[in-house]
């Protein structure tokens, strides 16, 4: 079919009166901007035209195309862990009892388990903890490296921790094992190998707090914002690793994970473990596989990731028996699997995140905020 010039003429011309519409109701929306208070001092403002950058950077996590998490827009400006919140001139609010449900829209309306309000001011407040913070999860890259006597992976920020030269590393992964869960099972003496070893790092974690974004930390020593992994979608950096430094150097390193990887390990030697018999669970294949390695073919640098007190936190929440007896049983593992190391070995024995409870379908624990139950987590360095 063949269409009139002057039907084209008008058509365009429609077009272009509503694209000069939409310029010009974006034009007309209040500017808005909420200053933002944490230890003491101002971070400065957060603004209508900040959220639309991080929209667009984090348009995966906008709700609705109106609603930013809150949390998102707070570890922009900086903060990293939350204990309580205060809107304006309102009383505190215990950040454990919004964080699920907690935005910012795009006319720069705070929502607080389903209240909306105004806001000119956020004063933020961390936990009692975070003066008492030693070490930071992009710390353990550096820390290998150095012991290694090998360079940092290139954009690494992280600070090597005190540890001597030695010619072998090892990495026991713990997910899920929070800094105060952990220091709850202390008291009751769950993890009597890890309470050995003496009081570990209080290391503070990344946003979201996740294996995927807190993987990346650990292998590049980077911040999410410098390695590019910065939600829980992304599961593979381009930013040089402490694997990619161990082959550059002649190294060699084995990684032992559970029935899948949770993020790209690239330049090792990857043994999936999986739940060959068929319990319902994989940190006991992990840990045969790990002996079996040690005993085989110890490499210059071993990797161990187990997954069962975060399985078992998903399902029954953090403070179950069932994680209570993970706990002590990951614990076993560790103490034998560190047993039959070389003598000599550094041992880094770290977690990505914590958990806090919830009442969702199908589950009773999640993680990925800041509140501290998730983002602060303990951080062992030791040798065997």
């Amino acid at each position: 079919m063949v269409v009139p010039s002057t039907l084209r003429g008008r058509c365009r011309r429609a077009a272009a009166l509503a694209l000069l519409l939409l310029i010009l109701l974006a034009g007309c929306a209040r500017p808005w901007s909420i200053e933002v208070s944490w230890k003491g001092g101002s971070l400065g403002a957060i603004t209508d035209e900040r959220w639309r950058e991080w929209a667009e950077t984090f348009a995966a996590e906008v709700v609705d195309e109106h609603a930013l998490p809150l949390e998102r827009a707070l570890w922009e400006m900086g903060i990293t862990a939350i204990e309580t919140l205060s809107v304006d001139d309102a009383a505190a609010i215990d950040w454990a009892e919004v964080a699920d449900d907690a935005w910012l829209r795009d006319d720069g309306r705070i929502v607080l388990n389903g209240e909306e309000r105004t806001a000119a001011t956020v004063t933020v407040t961390s936990p009692p903890e975070e003066a008492l913070v030693t070490a930071h999860v992009t710390d353990v890259a550096p820390t290998i490296c150095r012991a290694l006597g090998i360079g940092a992976p290139a954009t690494a920020t992280g600070t090597a921790l005190d540890a001597p030269s030695t010619e072998r590393a090892v990495f026991i992964f713990i997910d899920g094992l929070g800094y105060r869960r952990y220091a709850a099972a202390r008291e009751r003496s769950l993890m009597p190998y890890l309470d050995s070893l003496g009081q570990p790092h209080l290391a503070l974690g990344v946003y979201p707090s996740v294996t995927r974004v807190t993987s990346a930390a650990f292998l590049t020593g980077a911040m999410p914002a410098v390695n590019g992994v910065r939600s829980r979608n992304v599961r593979a950096t381009d930013a040089e690793t402490l694997l990619d430094v161990l082959v550059a150097n002649g190294l060699t390193s084995v990684s032992v994970e559970g029935d899948s990887l949770a993020f790209n390990m690239r330049n090792t030697d990857v043994v999936l473990s999986g739940d060959r018999d068929g319990n319902g669970h994989t940190d006991d294949n992990t840990f045969a596989n790990a002996m079996d390695v040690i005993a085989t073919r110890m490499p210059d640098f071993l990797w161990v990731h187990f997954h069962g007190i975060d399985d078992l936190g998903h399902t029954y929440g953090p403070d179950a028996v069932e994680v209570d007896r993970k706990m002590t049983e990951v614990d076993g593992y560790v103490r034998e699997m560190v047993n039959a190391l070389p003598e000599g070995t550094l041992v880094i024995i770290g977690a990505d995140h914590g958990m806090h409870a919830v009442s969702e379908d199908g589950r009773q624990g999640n993680h990925g905020t800041l509140q501290p139950a998730d983002i602060l987590v303990p951080l062992w360095v030791t040798v065997r």
